[in-house]
């Protein structure tokens, strides 16, 4: 049975997922002094050192095997392959066993909720924060998105717009109603405005896990009397 917490964040494209995670990482790694993994399907993928030196040698292996269609529905903007989803959650379950868990973007898809559902994770001991983004989803994700793409200074191409959309449309298709699913099934999501500064939705987060007793240090550590010693976790990148 896990012992941590798991969080999640959940928004479009270009919403500041994986910048909030590293936050978040920052966060909690100060208030439980111990390492906090960071992992995401893409992270998964590309073999990112913190997430591949957790996974055991038959998970690598299966990674492995459907890198190449990864890829390929990566580069068109469309979901994974599932067993991605369900090497990440396998390695989030067992991790989670002695240190919390920050997760980018999960759940993206519905499939990927029922796993997330079936993985062993506790319910109550999940909490998922939807940067939840103003009007038209899909306006407000392509408009990240380009002006993401903008310091390049080169103009997107037809296929990287085509993507981009892909992208976008699977937040609306998959990821909205994959949170309704773990919402019902009990797990806590909290809506946060997307559209805000970088500062204030980390601000919102760390709000939202204070009000909730999460960045109190763990009773084994504070009956010690020593507080935090050493940041955890890499950058979820």
């Amino acid at each position: 049975m896990s012992t941590a917490h798991t969080y999640s964040l959940v928004g479009p494209p270009g919403s500041g997922k994986t910048t909030q995670a590293a936050r978040l990482v920052a966060v909690l790694g100060e208030t439980w002094g111990s390492p906090v993994l960071c992992a995401s399907v893409p992270a998964l993928l590309r073999g990112d050192r913190a997430v591949d030196a957790r996974l055991t040698p038959r998970e690598r292996t299966r990674v492995a095997r459907v890198r190449g269609a990864a890829h390929a529905r990566a580069d068109r903007g469309e979901l994974m392959p599932a067993e991605l989803d369900r090497v990440l959650l396998e390695l989030a379950s067992r991790v989670a066993e002695s240190e919390p868990v920050v997760l980018d973007s999960v759940p993206r898809g519905r499939e990927q909720a029922r796993l997330l559902l079936a993985s062993g994770l506790p319910i109550e001991q999940l909490t998922v924060f939807h940067l939840r983004p103003p009007g038209d989803p899909l306006d407000f994700s392509l408009r990240r998105q380009l002006s993401r793409a903008a310091p390049t200074g080169e103009s997107p191409t037809v296929r990287d717009l085509a993507r981009m959309k892909r992208k976008a449309g699977v937040y609306v298709e998959q990821s909205l109603p994959a949170l309704t699913d773990i919402a019902r099934a009990g797990a806590p999501v909290a809506d946060i405005g997307a559209d805000a500064p970088v500062e204030w939705v980390a601000q919102e987060i760390h709000d939202h896990l204070a009000r909730g007793g999460a960045l109190r240090p763990p009773r084994a550590v504070a009956a010690t009397g020593v507080g935090p010693t050493r940041q955890g976790g890499e950058p979820c990148v």
